[in-house]
């Protein structure tokens, strides 16, 4: 049985972006590694039930599993993006399946225009964390996110450090690590 990550230790996002942030987050870790593998249905359905995207009766199958997985290694290779690494086209493709899936189209309001998807259930709701991120992109809070430069973590974390440089998700956890790491390669130079 794998251990589900209960809480997500990475700085979170502004507003709407967090809940994306903990989406690309979810995952599960093998007791026996102690690696990281990829989150679960139930995981992912109990995340979008709890965020309020998906309601409670919605059936979320191993399909489901399957696109929830594919716009979580799309959004990454997205956050990716901010460091210079080029964006494939495969997750391009995705990202905009997801979007068209879920109907995304304008709405204004007064608030400000919205994207609102016309599809309910699932493909509603990974919609709207699609138009999280659009939204993100347009009003410049999506350059914050970046990955853990951890090489045993991928989480995303949003970087809140004036001049854009944070590396660690966490620089009690990652962070330490890779500092205690480098402080012994030191000594062992020395």
């Amino acid at each position: 049985m794998f251990e589900i990550r209960t809480h997500d230790t990475s700085t979170p996002a502004e507003g709407d972006l967090e809940v994306l942030q903990r989406f690309v987050n979810l995952h599960q870790h093998d007791p026996a590694t102690g690696d990281e593998v990829p989150a679960s249905a139930e995981m992912y359905r109990a995340f979008l039930v709890e965020r309020g995207l998906l309601d409670e009766e919605e059936r979320f199958g191993d399909a489901d599993r399957e696109t929830s997985l594919a716009l979580s290694d799309a959004m990454h290779a997205r956050v990716r993006t901010s460091t210079g690494e080029p964006m494939p086209a495969e997750h391009v493709d995705r990202i905009d399946r997801i979007a068209q899936a879920a109907g995304l189209h304008p709405h204004f309001q007064p608030g400000g225009p919205v994207l609102v998807p016309e599809a309910g259930g699932v493909k509603g709701a990974l919609g709207r964390l699609v138009a999280i991120a659009f939204h993100a992109e347009l009003d410049g809070r999506w350059e914050h996110l970046k990955e853990c430069a951890d090489e045993n973590c991928h989480a995303v974390f949003f970087d809140r450090s004036k001049n854009h440089s944070g590396r660690w998700c966490s620089m009690q956890a990652c962070g330490n690590r890779n500092k205690v790491r480098a402080w012994r390669e030191r000594q062992k130079t020395s």
